[in-house]
């Protein structure tokens, strides 16, 4: 699940055109996953992560087991995972062509490829668009909890893209099945 969160932050860091694939889309075990578990896209360091602790735990990126921190943009990003929620500040806004996503938080990276995580918990958000109009994915790392919603959330971008919101449902395989997801994004 963790592999599915990198990958949907790979992919929020691209500013590839319509035709690029939508996060969560690749199956278990792709070449995409990999490649994202193995923080192929060179997004390794922190992104204003220091700067704002709330958002970052204080990580700066360059702790052993720490793939990105998206924590120095200019969106806020509210989650509510049945009854938690949180707010992002810090997170990152992509457009281009049709493809829209947002991202905020830390990854790690659960294989190890990038050392042992021993740090405090983290979390993370990303959302994007799918090839279906009205319909997103979200990836939630939440209190030491994955939620996840690949493809079949509700979502609603505003007319500016600077602005969107989702309504899912946690599956079957996340951490709090069926648990009921919004999202709001500010950027």
């Amino acid at each position: 699940m963790l592999a599915l969160m990198m990958l949907a932050l790979a992919a929020c860091s691209h500013n590839g055109g319509p035709s690029a694939p939508a996060a969560g889309s690749a199956p278990a075990g792709s070449a995409a996953q990999s490649s994202a578990a193995t923080g192929a896209t060179g997004a390794t360091g922190a992104t204003g992560g220091a700067a704002n602790q709330a958002c970052s735990g204080g990580l700066t990126g360059t702790e052993p087991g720490v793939v990105r921190v998206t924590c120095g943009g200019t969106a806020t990003i509210h989650v509510q995972a049945g009854a938690t929620t949180k707010d992002f500040q810090g997170g990152e806004c992509h457009s281009a062509g049709d493809v829209w996503s947002a991202s905020a938080g830390v990854i790690i990276d659960a294989t190890g490829t990038h050392g042992k995580y021993t740090g405090p918990p983290v979390d993370s958000v990303a959302v994007n668009n799918t090839a279906t109009a009205g319909k997103g994915t979200i990836q939630l790392r939440l209190g030491n909890r994955n939620y996840y919603d690949l493809g079949n959330a509700a979502m609603t971008v505003g007319a500016d893209a600077k602005s969107a919101h989702l309504d899912g449902t946690s599956e079957r395989l996340s951490d709090a099945p069926g648990a009921k997801l919004t999202i709001d994004v500010t950027c």
